[in-house]
């Protein structure tokens, strides 16, 4: 008796399979043929593990294809369907399939790109989606336009974007206005943890791919002469220099403009100090510099309104004995703005020179004859 049931036992585990009727390859290759994919998928793995060879294998994949592209030519995506491509994408076999990979990032974007604006927007769904496979370039630089596009998402961009900007394909990424706005604002982050003593190229060099520095040395070119924020011009000239773009003529520039910005005790301030004072010697060096900051506009000079009245005049006079070209340029900028005399479509270029004019360090600083100029302007 006890044989005769062990017997009936030994039948039904390999005649059901929880609650339902186990299938056979044969059953697969018929439900294939009718391509009747949802009931294929639940019962594939019915085969035994050794009988999963190349026919069952070859059937499971064109099978996925099939009802990949099934969801895809739907209008809307459900849940129901997301959730069981995603459950598929687990089978190893299927992993590996290009046709069912391109289908479910397909798939997964169109569902996520809907269900992050809903009421109960599914950040998890989208954070275990990417993990589930986090190589793709493409994928990565979407998922980041979709959460940098979606209000109050708990998830930031550069999650997905320090993928896709160190792969091959960067340099198409690095020039999209995303790609570069979260690569900068990083590089931001990561200029100020270094410090001075820190290694800003080798930084730069984990951060992205080869193909993407070009895209990234035209940024900081433009940022040096248009900083869109306070430190900006710092940064720039940070990548400029790791790179190896910063010449001679560029670095001057740079030290020059810092000093007349806002300059700050400490290693970087002693540098520019000392590169004005190289200027001193050199006629052709301070009409390159000078060249250069006759294109911003404005001109550069917040250090006219600083309280700190020592560093202000100490700094003035650096300049005024060692490139004063550029005072007499700002003074007469001054002059023709207030005299109605050229074209300013941006207004005043020398944002604070009735600081600077109407100084104590006025006489001092600035030629007599310009400074009466001004004062007559102004009296009128």
């Amino acid at each position: 008796m006890v044989h005769v049931f062990a017997s009936i036992l030994l039948l039904c585990t390999y005649s059901t399979t929880w609650g339902g009727t186990t299938y056979e390859l044969s059953d697969l290759e018929v439900l294939a043929a009718e391509g009747s994919h949802e009931e294929f998928f639940k019962h594939a793995l019915d085969v035994r593990p050794s009988e999963r060879q190349g026919p069952w294998k070859s059937m499971v994949s064109k099978m996925a294809d099939a009802y990949a592209q099934s969801i895809t030519a739907r209008p809307e995506i459900k849940a129901s369907d997301y959730l069981q491509v995603e459950k598929l994408y687990q089978w190893p076999g299927l992993r590996t399939d290009d046709v069912f990979k391109l289908k479910r990032q397909e798939i997964g974007l169109r569902y996520l790109s809907v269900c992050v604006k809903t009421e109960t927007p599914c950040w998890n769904e989208l954070k275990t989606f990417w993990e589930a496979d986090n190589t793709d370039h493409d994928t990565a630089y979407k998922l980041a336009e979709l959460v940098a596009n979606t209000p109050n998402s708990p998830l930031v961009p550069w999650t997905f974007l320090e993928v896709a900007l160190k792969g091959p394909l960067s340099e198409f990424y690095c020039k999209k206005e995303l790609g570069l706005k979260e690569l900068w604002s990083k590089l931001e982050v990561d200029y100020i943890r270094l410090g001075p003593k820190g290694d800003l190229m080798k930084k730069i060099d984990s951060t992205v791919h080869p193909d993407c520095l070009p895209s990234l040395i035209k940024e900081a070119r433009t940022r040096l002469m248009s900083p869109e924020k306070v430190n900006d011009r710092e940064l720039a000239f940070g990548i400029l220099k790791s790179q190896l773009k910063a010449d001679q003529r560029l670095s001057d520039f740079f030290h020059a403009v810092y000093l007349l910005e806002r300059p700050s005790q400490g290693e970087l301030f002693n540098y520019s100090w000392n590169r004005v004072k190289e200027l001193g010697s050199s006629f052709a060096r301070r009409e390159a510099v000078l060249a250069m900051l006759k294109t911003l506009d404005p001109l550069p000079d917040e250090l006219f309104t600083s309280m700190d009245e020592t560093k202000k005049r100490v700094v003035l006079m650096h300049f005024k004995s060692h490139f004063p070209e550029y005072l007499d340029f700002y003074a007469d900028q001054c002059v023709r703005y207030y005299g109605g005399k050229g074209e300013f479509p941006k207004g005043n270029p020398a944002i604070h020179c009735q600081d600077l004019m109407n100084s104590t360090l006025a006489r001092e600083l600035i030629d007599s004859f310009k400074l009466k100029q001004y004062q007559d302007i102004r009296k009128i």
